[in-house]
């Protein structure tokens, strides 16, 4: 096995991260950690391969991964000791975990691979294994300096998307032309990935919150509901606008400002110390008010950074309080059977004075 230091000089962000994993590695008594999921591994080290271990003490931390990603370790791995193992390479992190001869091991349960989880069991008799994936999200949920530049590049990317969209919809095309369409453009301006759960539903199947693009061609009166995110250095945006095509009924402007006034109200009262499950009464007091409690059944947002959905939520059973640096969306909806929806969702920072909304888009009602 060849195992080399990283040699480029240490990344704070990474330093940073690993050691606020130490801290509550000491605080919970933890001797050793092994991580095992693209995600977490991506976040503790600038990793993007696929395949990959991370072996941390309070003293030391080992990466694994194959001959295929060698050279790619090298360049991208902050902070650990690289180590080119033969498959498969969770035989050379349990060699290591063993020289700790550790009590407690720290394992993400929700991650793990089940056959890996059972292997390091019986190599670890000794040991206790314990659940992170808490502690992880924790620390995932406050974004520092370095992910919110990709936050903002993401939604650069989303709000140019959407205005090239506004001159290319037209009647006549279908949804899956607008869908291909917006992959298109958001790769074409720098995007190294798409948010995977597009939605993009018009007309009456505008009352699918979830709805995927079909053939279904675009006519006149339709609600044009589009959801969608770039992915910049593997973080999520998410955003959504909902237009009209043609002309725009009474209803359909009355349920859009509804939604407007909801959205709005919400985002006055982000602050640190605000509970999410609070901020969501606000908006939902408004839909429900109009007469249209009934028809927004979802939680009026949710963080995101590596994931799309991340902790924590604005949702009634949500308690948290927000603090400094929480990324999450703002995005209530209506959605009426037969008739269509509306859902407008921004995404913002929490600050010290309340929120940097990073969606520059307009919420004025478009009627293309």
């Amino acid at each position: 096995m060849c195992s080399q230091k990283y040699g480029k000089g240490v990344d704070e962000v990474f330093e940073k991260r690993l050691n606020q994993l130490k801290q509550t590695m000491k605080n919970d008594k933890i001797d050793a950690i092994f991580l095992q999921s693209d995600i977490n591994c991506y976040y503790f080290s600038g990793f993007s391969g696929s395949s990959r271990q991370i072996v941390i003490s309070l003293n030391d931390s080992h990466f694994y991964t194959d001959f295929r990603y060698g050279d790619q370790a090298y360049e991208q791995v902050q902070n650990h000791e690289v180590s080119i193992a033969a498959q498969p390479i969770i035989n050379s992190a349990i060699e290591q975990l063993k020289t700790y001869e550790p009590k407690v091991v720290g394992l993400e349960f929700s991650k793990v691979n089940t056959n890996d989880y059972l292997q390091l069991k019986e190599s670890l008799p000794y040991a206790q294994f314990v659940n992170i994936d808490s502690d992880i999200a924790n620390m995932r949920m406050i974004k520092d300096e370095v992910e919110l530049t990709y936050f903002k590049r993401g939604m650069e990317i989303v709000d140019k998307t959407f205005t090239h969209i506004l001159s290319y919809l037209k009647t006549g095309i279908t949804e899956n032309d607008l869908a291909l369409e917006l992959d298109y453009t958001m790769k074409k301006l720098g995007a190294d990935g798409i948010k995977e759960n597009h939605v993009i539903a018009t007309g009456a199947r505008a009352s699918l919150p979830h709805g995927r693009a079909t053939d279904k061609v675009i006519e006149h009166g339709d609600f044009v509901k589009m959801d969608f995110g770039a992915k910049v250095n593997g973080y999520y945006t998410d955003f959504t606008r909902t237009v009209i095509m043609g002309e725009a009924s009474k209803k359909q402007i009355e349920i859009y400002n509804i939604v407007k006034e909801a959205q709005k109200a919400a985002l006055q009262v982000i602050k640190p110390g605000a509970i999410c499950s609070e901020i969501d009464h606000v908006a939902r007091s408004i839909i429900a008010d109009a007469g249209y409690g009934e028809n927004f059944g979802h939680s009026l947002g949710h963080s995101l950074g590596l994931e799309i959905h991340e902790s924590p939520s604005f949702r009634h059973t949500d308690n948290t309080a927000l603090e400094k640096g929480m990324v999450i969306t703002v995005e209530p909806g209506i959605y009426i059977k037969d008739f269509g929806g509306v859902r407008i969702e921004d995404l913002v920072v929490v600050t010290d004075e309340g929120i940097d909304n990073l969606t520059k888009s307009t919420k004025e009602l478009q009627i293309i």
